[in-house]
């Protein structure tokens, strides 16, 4: 079978975007756990030249490949059952900085973990008081997430939706978490379900790693601090950092946002 993929992967000189997606997703099951995307998608740009493509070719593959996770979620389970599948997570374990940051002496209400994956940030705030819902694609994120509460004492609603099947509903919210996750934050249409899920004074959280909106090669969970504004307008913004550091996602600094946004009582 691999060496069947390996000859279809080679068939032609340059994919469509539609052919690229579909051959990373055909490859995807049978690849070995890895600890983040960013090491799953450099693997795949080695099988890809191994197969006579050029370093170039290879190379706008992947990128197209980043580019489509960020609108296309039939690939995302498949991902992170593949990391959360690892026994050395390529993420920190620990909670958000600035979700902890943006918490501290704040009395706790329901929160919401969009995109909760292994449940380190849902478990931190059950611990902390707070009714906590967290929903993500991985149901092999959500079985640690449960497995995670469950040794920590806690309770926590585990969800197996995408962002755009969960119901954020009405006045639901007090807080709701976004931490390295490829959702479309900076879309009003997207912002406005979110201002109308939290009660007044809730808070968005959002920390990932940023880059300008028409820059090359961003990454799936890239934000533009200027289109965050600008999408937030109806918002009160707290914090809003446009900064370098180490992210929760690999030992390397790089370039951060953090935002921390109240709807208005």
């Amino acid at each position: 079978m691999a060496a069947t993929f390996a000859l279809s992967l080679g068939s032609a000189a340059q994919l469509s975007d539609n052919e690229v997606w579909d051959r990373f997703l055909q490859w995807l099951p049978s690849a070995p756990p890895k600890d983040s995307p960013k090491v799953l998608l450099d693997d795949y740009a080695k099988v890809v030249k191994a197969t006579g493509v050029s370093r170039e070719e290879a190379e706008r593959q992947r990128i197209v490949i980043m580019r489509l996770m960020k609108t296309r979620d039939d690939g995302w389970r498949i991902i992170f059952n593949n990391i959360y599948s690892s026994n050395r997570p390529g993420f920190s374990t620990q909670p958000n900085a600035t979700l902890l940051s943006a918490v501290t002496g704040r009395s706790p209400g329901r929160a919401l973990d969009a995109g909760m994956g292994q449940g380190r940030n849902a478990v931190f705030l059950a611990l902390k008081g707070w009714d906590v819902t967290g929903f993500d694609v991985s149901d092999a994120g959500l079985a640690v997430a449960r497995k995670n509460a469950a040794k920590a004492g806690v309770n926590i609603t585990a969800v197996q939706k995408s962002e755009r099947d969960f119901d954020y509903g009405v006045s639901q919210w007090d807080l709701i978490l976004f931490s390295y996750v490829p959702f479309p934050i900076e879309e009003h249409a997207y912002v406005d379900r979110l201002f109308k899920s939290l009660q007044p004074g809730g808070l968005i959280v959002v920390e990932s790693f940023a880059s300008d909106a028409n820059s090359p090669g961003r990454k799936p969970v890239d934000f533009d601090p200027v289109a965050l504004k600008r999408a937030f307008s109806q918002f009160q913004i707290i914090k809003l950092e446009d900064t370098v550091d180490t992210p929760d996602w690999l030992n390397e600094k790089a370039r951060l946002v953090r935002m921390v946004a109240q709807k208005p009582r």
